[in-house]
This record gives C-alpha cells, sequence and structure tokens, in this order.
C-alpha cells in the first residue's frame, strides 16, 4: 500500500478503492474496534485478531480494505484527529499579532473549555502517547509543534515573548509541556477519586507558559 500525504492526513491508495466502498457503518464499526484497542495498548500489544473479531468482520474482508496493521493504526490516527480537527481547529498564527496575550489566553480558554468534549481527541491522546514513535504519530506531532513555531514567531515579532531566547528551545519546551499539560491530564481523567478543578488547573498552566516566555 502506498501512503501519501492529503490535507495533513494519510490517505491510502486502497482508501480510494475498496475502503472507501465499505458501508459508512462497517467502516465506523472497523475504526471504532481499532481506536479502542490502540488507546488501552501500545502498537506492539494491540491484536488485529481482536480488532477483527470486535468489529465482526472476517480476516478476508479485513485484508481486503487494509493492507496490514501500520496503515490500520495511521487510518486510525488520521480519522481521529480529523473529527478532533473538525471539533476545534487551531487558529491561523497570524491572528495572535494583535495582544497576543489576550489572545492567546481566549484561545487557551476556548482549548480547556471544548476539548474535554470531544472523545475523538481523547482517544487521540491516549494512542499518541501510548505509542508516541509511531510514524503517524510522529507526523502529526510535527503539524502540532510547527503550529507552536509559527505562533511563537507571531509573539517574538510583536516584542510579547522574550526574543533573545532562540526560538527553537521556545518551541521544543512549549510542545513539551504541552504534552506534559495533556498526560497529566488524561491521568486525571482516569482517577475518579482525584479532586482537582479542572478550569483552575487550566489557569495554572497558563500560567507557567507566561512565565517562561513572557520578557
Amino acid at each position: 500500500m502506498v501512503h501519501r500525504s492529503a490535507d495533513d492526513c494519510y490517505t491510502d491508495v486502497v482508501s480510494e478503492t475498496a475502503l472507501a466502498r465499505m458501508r459508512p457503518e462497517k467502516r465506523a464499526a472497523l475504526i471504532d474496534a481499532a481506536a479502542r484497542e490502540f488507546a488501552s495498548r501500545t502498537f506492539e500489544e494491540a491484536s488485529l485478531n481482536r480488532i477483527i473479531s470486535t468489529c465482526g468482520m472476517s480476516k478476508s474482508s479485513f485484508y481486503h480494505v487494509v493492507d496490514s496493521k501500520d496503515d490500520l493504526f495511521a487510518l486510525v490516527v488520521a480519522d481521529l484527529a480529523a473529527a478532533a480537527g473538525r471539533f476545534w481547529t487551531p487558529p491561523a498564527p497570524e491572528t495572535f499579532s494583535d495582544a497576543f496575550w489576550d489572545r492567546a489566553r481566549s484561545v487557551w480558554e476556548d482549548v480547556a473549555r471544548t476539548w474535554p468534549e470531544s472523545p475523538e481527541l481523547t482517544r487521540l491522546w491516549h494512542i499518541a502517547y501510548a505509542n508516541p514513535d509511531s510514524p503517524a504519530v510522529r507526523e502529526l506531532a510535527g503539524r502540532v509543534e510547527e503550529w507552536v513555531r509559527a505562533m511563537l514567531t507571531v509573539g517574538r515579532k510583536v516584542e510579547a515573548i522574550d526574543a533573545e531566547c532562540p526560538l527553537e528551545l521556545q518551541t521544543l519546551t512549549v510542545f513539551s509541556l504541552l504534552r506534559t499539560f495533556d498526560e497529566w491530564a488524561l491521568t486525571l481523567m482516569e482517577n475518579d477519586n482525584a479532586a482537582v478543578d479542572s478550569e483552575e488547573v487550566s489557569v495554572h498552566q497558563f500560567r507557567l507558559l507566561t512565565r517562561l516566555l513572557q520578557v
């Protein structure tokens, strides 16, 4: 199967043929079963047999539409990312040029308010942090890092962010901190006894970012 990039997602030659001809409910069942499996286990631990059984497909039917476990993983990541993107889309970096920190705070609050309501994003988080070295996850992380770099570049130009610090170091720091925030959020979501106010947590997280970056 040949992968190529289109609209910032993985697409496959087979997706234009056999996979595209699948009935929507069958395709949804396959993606859902695979997403559950990949979200609960590492890629190596995930079982194709369990996925195929869960979605009610035969092995011959499965391999007619998807060539391998790697291709299925990439398809799941692309589908979840697209679904999450329809729920919330990162604003263009140039929109931060006026009143940078006010805009940043507004976007941060919007993210904190809306993203927990997206089950697709929650699954994508689980999959990404269980499989950080997967090519599909690295490609997705790369797009996020590019957006962070572009947003920081705007902040440096309008003198809202410390321009003496190297841009690449700032990008790496912010990207790493965002990953830490996400991992902590997943841990809190899985801990029924965690008495944590999510809004208060969001305020503390944003304060940490501003202290790291402000002039």
